[in-house]
């Protein structure tokens, strides 16, 4: 009995044992853990080219972020790839005497912030130190940066200049393209498109993207894009689209090779990436962001607007529209086919925040099968307009009847952009009423000039904001 008594003892006096040298060595870890603050994960992380400051408030704020240098950001789920990525070997602090930080890391959760310097010790390794003395100091498998999607500044090769001389212009832009991170693999195809799609095969050095630049261009202040889907290998932006195009400030974008032969997998990827690539020349507003296409490209423009309302503000269909409807024919047991599935009910709501505005003739043999269409969009709630021009055929509508549907479509954001314009502006006069200088401790201050680059970014009153903030352009 007393054996038996020693030995049911000494097995838990084992496992205690094992517990706390487990959780003493899982503390120790965590304690040298760089990719933790306050001993928790990050909620945000950002890289920038310099040092600087700021704070955690600006971070969601795009045109603070731009302001600021940051030009890349850790997701949550990214933190695990890079942890177990540390290399354990000990690293001498006088190996980083003689080299520049390539990078800086900036970590927060809640309000706590670390910063860490980046160091590049060969092409292999890299090294992540604290900024205080005595510095800790991590090794790190440099392949891992790469792996999260983060560029150094200093290595990414640079295109050369995309901004011409005068306006209207248009270029052809240089390699290398920016991937989106929206990209239409098999679970995004499942859960988006809902029909069955053929493989993506992306290869963006092969890809050409074409860009045409309004006449009123001011690369300070962010264009709306209106996207070009061609039905042929011509990528180039229809010469219909230019005064439009003038008038509202657009830059369009269209990409060669990417007709109505393409595996429409691919072809609508390459729509994500030609818009990802301009944003990477020139500043955007991707809240503005419309597509337009003919024939089967027009197809694929109704087929991204309702798959992806968050990221298309409207869509200007022409000669060709899918939607999620298998749509009657008018003879019995016959109809148009849906190439794509009914959105679930946070897409579905955003959608019918959208406007589409498509365009067909009398003689276009679509023209059925689009009114059906339309017909069906509107029973759900679909904001959506059909022009059918007299006499027109399967062709391009003309200049006028092109802008006439562009306007409409852009309505909504084009109201609300002089909208916010006008809260700002009353906003800054509200703040020179109230305040004489600038006190960073007031956290009414900060709050009205954020709120100020919130309301109507990159415009005077927001530049103001920002540079009272401490941000310059």
């Amino acid at each position: 009995m007393k054996q038996c008594f020693f030995s049911h003892s000494r097995i838990n006096f084992l496992q205690i044992t094992l517990f706390l040298f487990a959780f003493l060595t899982h503390c120790s870890h965590a304690a040298n853990d760089p990719f933790r603050v306050d001993g928790r994960p990050p909620q945000v992380g950002f890289f920038t080219s310099d040092l600087g400051s700021f704070d955690a408030d600006i971070v969601k704020i795009d045109m603070l972020k731009e302001l600021a240098g940051i030009y890349g950001e850790i997701e949550p789920r990214q933190y695990s790839i890079l942890r177990k990525a540390i290399n354990r070997d000990e690293i001498a602090p006088e190996q980083l005497n003689e080299i520049e930080p390539i990078s800086y890391l900036h970590l927060f959760r809640s309000r706590s912030k670390i910063s860490y310097a980046v160091y590049l010790l060969d092409k292999k390794n890299a090294v992540i130190s604290t900024l205080d003395e005595p510095r800790e100091i991590w090794g790190i498998d440099q392949s891992v940066f790469e792996r999260i999607g983060i560029d150094w500044p200093n290595n990414k090769s640079k295109p050369i200049d995309q901004i011409p001389n005068s306006f209207p212009a248009r270029v052809q832009l240089t390699q290398p393209y920016e991937e989106s991170k929206t990209v239409l693999d098999l679970r995004t195809v499942r859960a988006r498109i809902k029909v069955s799609y053929p493989r993506l095969s992306r290869d963006l050095d092969n890809e050409i993207f074409r860009v045409r630049l309004p006449s009123n261009f001011n690369d300070q202040f962010p264009a709306g894009v209106l996207v070009w889907i061609s039905p042929s290998s011509d990528g180039r932006i229809p010469k219909i689209f230019e005064p439009a195009l003038d008038e509202l400030g657009f830059v369009a974008v269209g990409i060669d090779n990417n007709g109505n032969r393409r595996e429409i997998t691919d072809r609508l990827q390459n729509v994500f990436d030609s818009i990802e690539t301009v944003g990477s020349r020139y500043r955007i507003d991707r809240k503005r962001i419309y597509l337009t296409g003919m024939s089967g490209g027009g197809r694929c423009s109704g087929i991204l607007q309702i798959a992806f309302p968050e990221l298309f503000a409207g869509a200007i269909p022409i000669v060709g529209l899918d939607t999620y409807h298998n749509a009657p024919t008018g003879e019995p047991g016959k109809f148009w086919p849906a190439r794509i599935g009914r959105p679930a009910g946070k897409w579905m709501n955003l959608l019918k925040e959208r406007r589409i505005a498509a365009i067909t003739g009398s003689a276009d043999f679509n023209q059925p099968e689009m009114s059906i269409r339309q017909d069906l969009l509107k029973a759900d709630g679909v904001e959506m307009r059909l022009d059918i021009i007299e006499g027109m055929a399967h062709t391009m509508p003309t200049t006028d009847q092109f802008t006439d549907a562009f306007k409409w479509v852009d309505i909504p954001r084009r109201d609300s952009m002089v909208e916010s314009f006008k809260k700002a502006k009353s906003l800054k006069e509200s703040y020179l009423e109230m305040f004489d200088d600038f006190d960073s401790s007031n956290p009414a201050q900060r709050k009205m000039l954020i709120e100020i680059i919130e309301l109507a970014p990159w415009t005077e009153p927001a530049l103001w904001a920002a540079d009272i903030l401490g941000y310059e352009l």
